[in-house]
C-alpha cells in the first residue's frame, strides 16, 4: 500500500514538473518573441544612413536631425554654415548688379555711350582709352583687326575726362571683384552638403550598429541542457 502511495506521488510529481516545465517554455516563448520583435520594432525605428546622407545634400544639417533631433548640434554647425554661404552669394550679387547698373549711367552721364546689350571686351574697351577713335587705332597699330569697333553711333564713347574713365574702370573692376567670388561660394556650399550628408551617414550608421542585441540559447556556455541569456552592446 505505501509502495502504490509512494509511487502515485512520484507520478503526480512528475506530472506537475513536466507541466510546469511546459509552463515555463510557454513563459519563455512569449517573453522571447516579444523581446524580438521590439528589437526588429527597434531596428526599423532607427534612422537610415542614406537618408540621412540624402537628406543633407538637399540641406545641410537636415540629415542629423533626422538621424537624431535631440543630437543634431554638428547639423547647426553646417546649417549656419549654408545660411551665411548663401547670404553671401546673393549680398555679393546683389552689389555687383548695382555697382554695374551704377558705372553704366555714369558712362553714359560721363561719356555718352550705352552700355546695354554690349559686350565684355567693349566695356572693357571704354574704361581704357578715353574714346572710340583712340582704341581702334591702338587696335590698328598692333594689327588686331577682328578687334576693331564699328564707326557708329552705336560704339562711340569720349570721356569728358581721364579723371571720369578711371572711376569708371574703378567702378567695372570692383563688379568683377564681386562676382569672381561667387563660384567660390558655389563650391563651398557644395562641400559644405558633401561633407554633412557624410557626417550625417556615419552617425545614422553609428546608432544603427551600436544597438543592443539580446539572443537567448537553450545550451548553456558548457554545452549542457540550461537556458542562457546575452546582452551585446557595440562601442
Amino acid at each position: 500500500m505505501r509502495a502504490c502511495i509512494s509511487k502515485y506521488f512520484r507520478q503526480k510529481n512528475t506530472s506537475a514538473f513536466v507541466v510546469g516545465c511546459w509552463v515555463f517554455l510557454l513563459i519563455f516563448t512569449v517573453v522571447f518573441s516579444v523581446e524580438v520583435q521590439a528589437q526588429v520594432q527597434q531596428k526599423e525605428d532607427f534612422p537610415s544612413p542614406k537618408g540621412a546622407f540624402f537628406r543633407s545634400l538637399v540641406v545641410p544639417g537636415w540629415g542629423h536631425y533626422y538621424a537624431e533631433n535631440d543630437n543634431w548640434n554638428r547639423g547647426k554647425y553646417h546649417l549656419a554654415g549654408e545660411v551665411v554661404l548663401v547670404l553671401s552669394y546673393f549680398g555679393l550679387d546683389a552689389r555687383a548688379n548695382y555697382l554695374e547698373q551704377d558705372y553704366f549711367t555714369f558712362a553714359e552721364a560721363r561719356a555718352n555711350t550705352d552700355l546695354s546689350g554690349k559686350s565684355r571686351d567693349f566695356i572693357i574697351a571704354v574704361g581704357n582709352y578715353d574714346n572710340l577713335a583712340a582704341y581702334n587705332d591702338a587696335q590698328l597699330r598692333t594689327r588686331n583687326w577682328d578687334q576693331v569697333f564699328p564707326e557708329s553711333s552705336e560704339y562711340q564713347w569720349n570721356w569728358e575726362s581721364t579723371q571720369h574713365r578711371f572711376q569708371y574702370q574703378d567702378a567695372r573692376e570692383r563688379v568683377e571683384r564681386n562676382r569672381s567670388q561667387l563660384p567660390t561660394l558655389v563650391a563651398l556650399m557644395v562641400a559644405n552638403r558633401l561633407v554633412s550628408g557624410i557626417s550625417a551617414f556615419i552617425h545614422a550608421r553609428d546608432l544603427v550598429d551600436n544597438t543592443p542585441e539580446a539572443n537567448f540559447s537553450y545550451v548553456n556556455t558548457f554545452g549542457e541542457p540550461g537556458i542562457t541569456a546575452n546582452l551585446r552592446f557595440n562601442f
